[in-house]
């Protein structure tokens, strides 16, 4: 007869815990009911109960998972779904359900948490558009907080010197998973603030996770740095799906860190292709400009020539009207004299000879008076006829030209711009004293001919 086994009560407690805590069916369950008999230890772990109508399950959830429990403000009566395994305590073979994570209504304590600070920060006014930094467009220096190995940094470095050579990248290498993560990441935000080379914009983020790996840029610690920073902040953070609280609060969203590297900066293709575009309409307009303003001068110098031309036609005829005026006024004077002198002398010899003496002096002093006046008047049509005359002077070509001027030519067409000789090898220059074709000679950067 095979001898009966006897166990020890410890020994039948270890088979049983060991049985439980090593089937796959008792680990990672959720289980749903009322919370009672609510305990907070002084260490920090937290005791409860689940129970329905006519049945319960004692819980605990150690400190390192409290956080979890208490973000969901559970009190007695609170019913919940409690993610986690069941143990068994050898020494009184009492089972307990550790739980792990807390869901209230199938919504976890992350998600639950991550809706109330939304609604807390967008209440505050921190996702406002006009909180919002504009990203420059010509960055000089970009900062980027990330973790210092891996993907996400790499592809970072590479899109930034692929699109934008010239730029200058400063690393700030941050934790970005686990408990110290978002108090570091935020340290290297203020850091990159504090920087003694002036930031034009800080990339901050990480290549994709779980969710609970990207939970540390929905902590407040990475919030209030985002929001206190002077640099204007992308940030890429996982993958396109992936939205932390940091997305919202930063000043640009990028749907990767890749993405944010494009976003921070400039394709230099584009850019040059878009300057070569604005040089070209600039020349063009600048021709047109100088095109009409040459037009303009052209009419307003034949304008003023041929008014200048009826001024002196004119002055020249009032000269001569007056002239004429001036005569025949001292021809009637001298008339009237002599009829006088001749009328007298028949009636007063002495008398006469006494007036003739007289009038010859009256005489002498208007013909003094006269000429005085006439040649003041001469003088002054000279004058006006001279400024004239200089005045036509400038505006004549020939005049311009005598003073070292000359007129360049490209077959009969005037050139007016610098540009315009890249595609010429003979022009035509003209110079006061005649016309002469001249070569072009055409020098590379290090004065070589080519």
């Amino acid at each position: 007869m095979e001898k009966e086994s006897i166990f020890k009560v410890s020994e039948i407690n270890e088979l049983i815990k060991s049985h439980i805590e090593n089937n796959n069916n008792f680990k990672e369950i959720k289980i749903k009911g009322e919370v009672a008999n609510l305990t907070f230890n002084k260490m920090g772990h937290i005791y409860f109960s689940l129970k329905e109508v006519d049945a319960k399950i004692d819980c605990a959830m150690w400190k390192f998972n409290a956080h979890k429990f208490l973000d969901l403000d559970i009190n007695e009566g609170t019913e919940i779904t409690a993610v986690g395994s069941l143990s068994l305590y050898s020494k009184t073979c009492k089972i307990t359900f550790i739980a792990t994570n807390i869901e209230i209504g199938g919504i976890g304590a992350l998600a639950l948490k991550y809706e109330k600070r939304y609604k807390e920060l967008e209440s505050k006014g921190w996702f406002d558009s006009s909180l919002k930094k504009p990203i420059p467009l010509l960055p000089k220096n970009i900062g980027i907080v990330t973790a210092a190995t891996g993907d996400a940094v790499n592809d970072l470095i590479t899109t930034i010197k692929r699109r934008y050579s010239i730029v200058n990248i400063y690393i700030f290498p941050a934790l970005v998973q686990g408990d110290e993560s978002a108090k570091d990441i935020a340290k290297k935000i203020k850091q990159a603030n504090n920087f003694n080379i002036k930031l034009d914009v800080l990339i901050v983020g990480r290549g994709g996770g779980s969710y609970e790996d990207l939970w540390s840029f929905n902590e407040m610690e990475v919030l209030e740095a985002i929001h206190n920073s002077k640099i204007p902040i992308i940030t890429g953070i996982g993958h396109d799906a992936d939205v932390t609280l940091s997305d919202y609060v930063a000043d640009l969203r990028a749907s990767t860190p890749t993405a944010a590297g494009e976003k921070a900066t400039q394709d230099k293709i584009y850019l040059i292709n878009n300057l070569n575009s604005k040089l070209i309409n600039f020349g063009q307009i600048l021709k047109k400009h100088t095109s009409n303003y040459s037009i303009f001068l052209d009419n307003v110098l034949l304008k003023n020539r041929e008014s200048l031309t009826n001024k002196l036609n004119k002055n020249n005829t009032n000269l001569n009207i007056l002239s004429n005026s001036i005569t025949n006024n001292i021809i009637k004077i001298i008339n009237k004299t002599k009829e006088n002198l001749n009328w007298i002398s028949k009636s007063y010899c002495e008398t006469i000879n006494n007036r003739i003496k007289q009038s010859n002096n009256e005489l002498q002093f208007s013909e003094n008076k006269i000429n005085s006046v006439v040649i003041r008047n001469i003088e002054k049509y000279k004058a006006s006829l001279m400024n004239y005359e200089q005045i036509i002077k400038l505006h004549d070509t020939s005049f311009i030209l005598k003073k070292g001027y000359a007129i360049l030519k490209d077959d009969k067409k005037i050139i007016r711009s610098v540009v315009e000789l890249n595609n010429i090898d003979i022009i035509n220059i003209t110079l006061a004293d005649g016309e002469k074709e001249i070569q072009i000679e055409k020098r590379g950067k290090n004065n070589e001919q080519i």
